[in-house]
């Protein structure tokens, strides 16, 4: 696989009332200052790992368990090879 330059970071968060985003945009904003290409998004069904170059990702816990969307997220991202970004 070639790497592609396009490819942004993700961060990537799964929250329930909101804390998580804002997490999530802080650590995006210190990427981005520090000249990342950052995509900050909810990790929803949709979201391709294998569209970013490397990910973040967090998830608010509840049961002592990670919320689904950041599970699913992270078995998709399971199958992506490793690459250089």
């Amino acid at each position: 696989m070639v790497p592609r330059p396009d490819r942004t970071a993700l961060v990537g968060h799964a929250s329930a009332a909101g804390s998580t985003r804002g997490v999530a945009d802080r650590i995006a904003a210190r990427l981005r200052a520090g000249g990342v290409a950052v995509t900050c998004a909810p990790l929803s069904a949709d979201l391709d790992p294998d569209d970013h170059g490397a990910w973040v990702v967090g998830s608010a816990v509840h049961g002592m368990a990670w919320l689904p969307a950041a599970v699913g997220f992270l078995q998709r991202a399971a199958s992506v090879p490793a690459r250089p970004c």
